[in-house]
């Protein structure tokens, strides 16, 4: 790329132009070599998902990944990280183990979605889902299971929350102000700092609650 703006900006002397249309050339080609190497996401990968309906292990940051039907997709361990699933379907998707650390899931559908990775007998969590700054305002999660998942500063401002567990995940500093939430297991759940229903902090000397929550 450099080289290429050295080639640019030689052609540019020779035709005798001004110096500031060499500054302008230059900062336009800088700014193309930067998006080029800004987008983060493999596209094989992405590839790969949109025509099997399955990545596990990919590395999907940054995707884009708005409106697509993903119902039943395996993205198990993947790289989500920063990805975009404005108004996507994850019902039944299984995202065990991913990173999907400042992820958008605004108005995202997500029924019986799967987040954690289990045992052969079923228990001794092994990789946790990362959720950490996640988005999910206007989202509707129904039947979905984030036990065990890290979802600290995750946002659920107006998401619809239905029979969904949450047990001993960390959901510290998460804002559930004007969430919809029925029937929703928080068993031994972080709750330390999230503001819930009416704005208030969930403080109590921040202690781990054993309840569940239905409203």
């Amino acid at each position: 790329m450099q080289s290429m703006v050295q080639e640019i900006t030689q052609w540019l002397q020779q035709c005798g132009k001004s110096p500031v249309a060499l500054v302008a050339v230059t900062a336009f080609t800088l700014t193309l070599a930067h998006s080029s190497t800004a987008q983060a996401v493999d596209e094989n990968d992405l590839k790969r998902l949109i025509e099997t309906n399955e990545c596990p292990g990919c590395d999907l940051q940054e995707a884009d990944l708005r409106r697509l039907n993903l119902t039943g997709a395996n993205l198990e361990g993947a790289n989500l990280r920063e990805a975009n699933f404005f108004y996507a379907i994850l019902d039944g998707a299984n995202l065990s183990g991913a990173d999907l650390r400042a992820t958008n899931f605004a108005s995202v559908r997500a029924v019986a979605i799967i987040s954690d990775v289990l045992d052969s007998e079923g228990n001794n969590l092994i990789f946790p889902a990362q959720f950490i700054g996640a988005d999910f305002e206007g989202a509707l999660l129904n039947y979905a299971d984030f036990s065990d998942a890290l979802m600290e500063e995750a946002n659920f401002q107006d998401a619809y929350i239905h029979k969904t567990r949450f047990i001993a995940t960390d959901l510290r500093f998460s804002n559930f102000e004007t969430t919809y939430v029925h029937d929703v297991d928080l068993n031994r759940a972080n709750l330390c700092g999230s503001t819930y229903w009416g704005g208030n902090d969930y403080r109590r000397d921040c202690t781990v609650p054993d309840t569940d929550l239905e409203e």
